[in-house]
């Protein structure tokens, strides 16, 4: 079931605005790896002419996310904006993310994989509850890892003998 199909049959040339609500239906053809219960709202504005199509897609709402720390789910805002091109020609072929070769005689564009994508890659790499955001590191500890010995002060084994000339050098750099 394609949920953001537009019939290109019986657009005229000029600008067309169409909306589409997606719900958690919408990913029975995706993976939800990346996110799930989509709740979002989608504008698309197409600009068409003779020779292309521009789709102006505007993605807002909101999706849910696992948390990487504790594996608790919570609700990530959405608000996205891709700009897709059409241009008419002989063969079918994606040329980029942004550009599409397409035929005169087709008759329908499917956005479904283009939102998903799009949602999916402005998903933050590291999922964190907006509960752990409001915990701020030390700036003393910022950079340092947290079983490091710079941290605990503990000593990490034997210390080693250092050549006097080698100090010598060290006491240079001072």
């Amino acid at each position: 079931m394609k949920f953001t199909e537009i019939k290109l049959s019986g657009l005229r040339d000029g600008n067309h605005e169409f909306l589409f609500s997606l719900d958690s239906g919408f990913l029975t053809e995706f993976s939800r790896t990346f996110f799930d219960l989509p709740q979002l709202s989608v504008r698309v504005n197409l600009l068409t002419s003779e020779t292309m199509i521009k789709a102006d897609i505007k993605i807002e709402g909101k999706v849910e996310l696992i948390c990487d720390r504790s594996l608790d789910s919570f609700s990530h805002e959405v608000n996205e904006s891709v700009i897709h091109f059409y241009k008419f020609g002989e063969e079918e072929k994606e040329l980029s993310d942004e550009l599409e070769i397409i035929s005169k005689e087709r008759v329908i564009i499917d956005l479904d994989q283009l939102i998903y994508d799009t949602v999916a890659l402005s998903l933050p790499s590291k999922k964190l509850h907006p509960r752990f955001h409001a915990e701020n590191v030390d700036e003393d500890t910022d950079g340092v890892m947290v079983y490091s010995s710079e941290l605990s002060g503990e000593e990490t084994g034997p210390t080693e003998t250092i050549d006097p000339i080698w100090e010598k050098l060290k006491d240079l750099k001072r």
